[in-house]
């Protein structure tokens, strides 16, 4: 694979291994799922205050940010202005990826079959809850969103650093919402962030030849021009 060197596969191995270690947590009941009740428990205590109800709205809301509609939406919007801004196709591509690993969270959830906390009793339930669906929908939406811009669009240091830092609010407020409006473990959104990090990473640096590495002296320079264009 272009540009992989094996430094570069430390963070996914360990991603993927911190995703295993939770896997092997959530079917043998182990460890991790009485941490997980410990930490529903506690934010379901303040979630509940009446003093914190007028949170409940923004809580929702929050969660809603990891349906399917608004991050598909923002992912297409986007690949489609990098493609229309790079004249090319090669956005389309790292795209393409997110959308793989995204639908691979699916037959891991039937697989899974685990319930929400809202379920009685761990492991009795046909839902599948880990890993979560919302956290993956943000994580590879607004993730993969924020790669295309600072790649194929806005290349300076500063936009992507805050293209970065806008996605990675995005997530943190889908797993707030998520937590506090008592719709996943927090095991369910750990183990979508080390799956769906895992493969966007492998995924994000399989395409720095056609993007980052675009933006050396040459590809700077033409990015310039095509901005003093538009």
């Amino acid at each position: 694979m272009v540009g992989w060197s094996r430094r570069g596969w430390i963070a996914p191995s360990v991603l993927l291994g911190a995703f295993a270690v939770l896997l092997w947590q959530v079917l043998s009941h182990g460890v991790v799922t009485r941490i997980d009740v410990h930490v529903r428990n506690a934010i379901q205590s303040a979630a509940t205050s009446p003093s914190l109800d007028w949170l409940v709205r923004i809580g929702r809301g929050c969660a809603d940010l990891g349906n399917q509609e608004p991050a598909l939406l923002c992912l297409v919007v986007v690949t489609g202005y990098a493609a229309w801004r790079r004249r090319s196709w090669r956005p389309v591509v790292p795209t393409i990826g997110a959308l793989v690993v995204l639908a691979s969270v699916i037959p891991l959830k039937l697989w899974v079959a685990r319930p929400g906390p809202g379920e009685v009793v761990l492991g009795n339930a046909n839902l599948g809850f880990f890993p979560s669906g919302h956290t993956a929908d943000a994580l590879c939406c607004y993730g993969m969103s924020a790669f295309l811009l600072g790649v194929f669009v806005w290349q300076g240091r500063t936009a992507r650093l805050a293209l970065g830092g806008a996605a990675a609010g995005l997530l943190v407020l889908t797993v707030f919402g998520l937590l506090w409006s008592n719709f996943h473990w927090l095991s369910d959104i750990l183990g979508s962030v080390c799956w769906c990090g895992a493969w966007l990473l492998v995924i994000a640096r399989s395409s720095g030849p056609a993007g980052w590495g675009r933006a050396g002296s040459g590809g700077r320079a033409e990015a310039d021009r095509e901005t003093a264009r538009l």
